[in-house]
């Protein structure tokens, strides 16, 4: 999820300058930052699956599961995401304030996704 959660942000900031400085290649660049991203997460996702069936017992039951759910919830998100932001680039338009709002909820459950990860890995 590691590359995954520097290219949200990254999509996130580059629709924020663009609708700023009204710059298309801003907007360019976050679409094609959220497809990287929703082709990456499922697999980020699989691994963490695999991950946790040959680890699982050594792992906090609560913290594993609340992670386990929210990363594969995140990997749907992410697709939605890509197909929403797919239909905004293809009228070359600029994204909307819903769409934005809706990019910083799931980049904030990245960050808590993150965060209980490095959790798991390296304790409290």
């Amino acid at each position: 999820m590691n590359f995954t959660a520097a290219l949200l942000p990254l999509a996130l900031l580059s629709d924020l300058l663009g609708r700023i400085f009204r710059r298309q290649s801003f907007h360019h660049a976050a679409w094609w930052m959220v497809l990287y991203a929703a082709v990456i997460t499922p697999l980020t996702a699989a691994a963490g699956w695999w991950w946790k069936i040959t680890l699982g017992s050594d792992l906090p039951a609560k913290l594993i599961t609340v992670h386990q759910w929210l990363g594969t919830a995140t990997a749907g998100l992410f697709v939605m995401l890509a197909i929403w932001r797919w239909r905004i680039h293809k009228r070359d338009a600029s994204p909307s304030f819903a769409y934005l709002t809706f990019m910083l909820i799931v980049v904030l459950a990245v960050v808590y996704q993150g965060s209980l990860g490095g959790r798991m890995v390296f304790g409290k």
